[in-house]
Parts: structure tokens; C-alpha cells; sequence
């Protein structure tokens, strides 16, 4: 750690986007995708291969268009609800249902990088941690990916959007976080990658922001744009 004064040091509280911040490699949809092998290595007997694959594809295709919608925002619900309402659909038992969420949150999940795990474990010294992820999937999976690379325990709190059908860019899935630190707005900064889902409702409530990207190249004009990694470093 540098002994100069860093850019968080103005922060008491970080607030981190989850998926291309800190996790990457998931939200593995598309028409390659073998959710059928997916299913069957969880153990699932009960649909046949065709029936999985377009389960799945219908749920991504349906939550899709409702993502890209403002007027879901604040209707956004789980993976496993409009799973059911597919099998519904396609006049399919629910039977096996959980196992095929499982699947999608499979396909979902991705990975925390090792260097991103220990840039965490050194912010978290100095600051509170918080998560804001606009999550489809229902948390399990993903608290135990947390639990596996010891970094669970280092926020103060996990705020997913499946947890309360909402989703960025709503701010009331931010005041969420907000509402379990007892610290002035001005004193948070919100670390993530998207400039309308993140970055706007985020100063909209009087958060500093940070946008993070692959390639350090900001899209956001005036905006600091670098890998999380380099905050304890560069910043």
C-alpha cells in the first residue's frame, strides 16, 4: 500500500457492482450454450435434452426483454419465478423446477479472480464493503462462490437484486445498501462498470463513483476508469 493519500481515502464506504467488477466469465446465454449437459451433470432425469434447452432459452429471452424495459426496474423478478411461468407456458410439469433454476444460475455465475479477492481483503482494512448486483438467479450459488474465495465476510452487506425484484438503475435497490451504513452519501463511492446502470443513479444520490473496465479506457468522460485492482496502487 502506497503511503500517499489514495483516491478512496476520501470514502469511508465502498459499494461494488458484482458481474464484469468483481466476477467474471458468467452470464454464459446464447444458442451454444448446452444447458441439457448442464443439467444432466446436476444430476437432473426428469425432461429430455430439448425441453431443457428451451426452458432456459425462454427464461433468457423473456428476462431480457424485461431488463432492457424501464418499466420492469422495480418488477423485476427472479430467475426462479419466470422459470415457473415457462413451464407453465409450454405446458410442462413443474417438477424438477429448482434443478433447472440451478442450471441457470450455473450459467450465471462466473469467477473472482484471485487478484481481486486479495485487492479486496486490503480495502476492506480500511473501508466498509458493500455489494449492489443486479443478480437474475436466486444468491446461493453465488454467497458460496464468496464463502470459497474468503471474501464473504468482508462486506457488510450483499444487496442482490433478486432478493427484492429490482434492479439497477433503480435507487431503491442502492438505498438498500445505503440504508446499513450510518455515513453521509458524499462519503461513498460506488465502484462499477456500467455508466447508465451504475454510474448515474449513483450520483444522482450523491455517491462518488468509479467506473471499472477490462481495458482501463474510460467511456465516460471525466470519469476515472481502471481494473479494481488498481485502487489500492494507482488511485
Amino acid at each position: 500500500m502506497t503511503s500517499s493519500k489514495r483516491f478512496v481515502d476520501q470514502y469511508d464506504v465502498i459499494l461494488l457492482d458484482l458481474m464484469d467488477t468483481l466476477m467474471f466469465g458468467g452470464n454464459r446465454f446464447s444458442e451454444e450454450q448446452d444447458y441439457a449437459q448442464t443439467y444432466r451433470r446436476l444430476g437432473g432425469k426428469y425432461h429430455s435434452d430439448r425441453e431443457v434447452q428451451w426452458v432456459i432459452h425462454q427464461v433468457y429471452e423473456t428476462m431480457s426483454e424485461h431488463y432492457a424495459d424501464p418499466a420492469y426496474h422495480e418488477n423485476f423478478r427472479p430467475a426462479s419465478t419466470y422459470l415457473i411461468e415457462t413451464l407453465d407456458a409450454l405446458g410442462l410439469p413443474q417438477t424438477d423446477a429448482a434443478r433447472l433454476h440451478n442450471v441457470f444460475a450455473h450459467h450465471e455465475l462466473g469467477h473472482v479472480p484471485d487478484g481481486h479477492c486479495q485487492a479486496l481483503q486490503q480495502l476492506a482494512k480500511t473501508h466498509r464493503l458493500g455489494l449492489v448486483s443486479n443478480l437474475w438467479s436466486e444468491k446461493a450459488l453465488f454467497v458460496r462462490a464468496f464463502r470459497r474465495c474468503h471474501i464473504h465476510h468482508l462486506f457488510d452487506t450483499l444487496v442482490f437484486s433478486s432478493d427484492h425484484s429490482l434492479i439497477k438503475p433503480s435507487p431503491k435497490l442502492f438505498q438498500k445498501a445505503l440504508d446499513q451504513f450510518d455515513t453521509p452519501t458524499h462519503r461513498v463511492l460506488f465502484v462499477g462498470d456500467s455508466p447508465e446502470r451504475d454510474m448515474a443513479t449513483a450520483e444522482a444520490l450523491g455517491m462518488g463513483t468509479l467506473l471499472v473496465t477490462a481495458t482501463g479506457k474510460t467511456t465516460y468522460p471525466g470519469r476515472k476508469a481502471v481494473d479494481i485492482c488498481a485502487l489500492l496502487d494507482q488511485l
